[in-house]
């Protein structure tokens, strides 16, 4: 009787410890957003901003844009084309806290937001991809979890078309290949106007000895007429879940944004692209 009461309690013990190693080794997800949102000013005061021809939103264009963006329920959202993080709240909801980068003189920002649920990231932003007056800065969010923290980094790289662009683009590719091996566990959001899964230079450039995993790497794009690939990237050194990534198009996208019907002027060229990141716990 007494063995039979020692060998249940050892395998108690064991069914004990087997479940703390499981629970311990469980890996989390949050649900990452990379959103361009074209111009997004807080319309406060904008009758000397650029572009001089844009439409200025009104609340049921702020309306449309948070339901789409939202549709998702990221964890966090990196923005690109923001004028400050006053233009954030207006699409954005009370759940979130956000920031975004400062430029004198300069109206175009990335932006941060993420649930408050998540603590505050410790942000800073990235100087060192302005290579001159006029290129984006980064901006850099340090998330910390019981096992250590994730670093989200938002981008928006050069536009263009032309060859000086096209330098500028891979110089600022060069230098986030030199950020990212020392951010430990990151995710990379942003635009990068380029085509990354056609250009494997470039690719390969920004991945150097890293191993990269992009949730949309070579993937068809569905927005608008992005249709040749896609610009916006969520790219991380863990990994994504398998089938999660999104790209949430707009009620109104008929495959051209070309102002027809007439709500489209308030809305965004570019769609959210979202996707499930798995962050090691253990």
């Amino acid at each position: 009787m007494r063995l039979f009461i020692r060998l249940c309690l050892a395998f108690s013990f064991a069914f004990l410890v087997t479940i703390s190693t499981i629970a311990k080794s469980s890996k989390k997800e949050l649900k990452l957003t990379s959103f361009n949102s074209l111009f997004l000013y807080d319309e406060i005061g904008d009758k000397n901003k650029i572009p001089k021809n844009r439409k200025k939103r009104n609340a049921t264009d702020f309306d449309a844009l948070r339901k789409t963006l939202l549709k998702e329920d990221p964890d966090i959202i990196g923005f690109q084309e923001i004028e400050n993080e006053a233009a954030l709240r207006n699409i954005i909801i009370s759940e979130y806290d956000c920031k975004a980068t400062i430029t004198p003189g300069y109206s175009q920002e990335v932006g941060l937001c993420w649930k408050k649920s998540l603590g505050q990231p410790e942000l800073k932003e990235v100087p060192e991809l302005s290579l001159r007056p006029g290129l984006r800065k980064g901006l850099l969010g340090e998330f910390k979890f019981d096992s250590g923290k994730l670093s989200v980094l938002v981008v928006h790289l050069k536009a263009g078309h032309s060859s000086k662009d096209k330098q500028e683009r891979r110089n600022q590719i060069t230098v986030l290949r030199e950020i990212l091996p020392k951010l430990g566990d990151f995710a990379l959001l942003g635009d990068f106007n380029e085509n990354l899964g056609r250009n494997h230079s470039l690719w390969n450039v920004l991945q150097g000895n890293l191993r990269l995993k992009s949730a949309n790497y070579k993937m068809q794009s569905d927005c608008w007429q992005h249709k040749e690939g896609f610009i916006d990237y969520l790219i991380t050194n863990l990994e994504w879940k398998k089938g999660s990534f999104v790209q949430t198009k707009f009620p109104s996208d008929d495959g051209n944004f070309d102002g027809h019907p007439l709500s489209e002027e308030g809305l965004s060229d570019h769609c959210p692209v979202s996707a499930s990141l798995i962050v090691r716990e253990d």
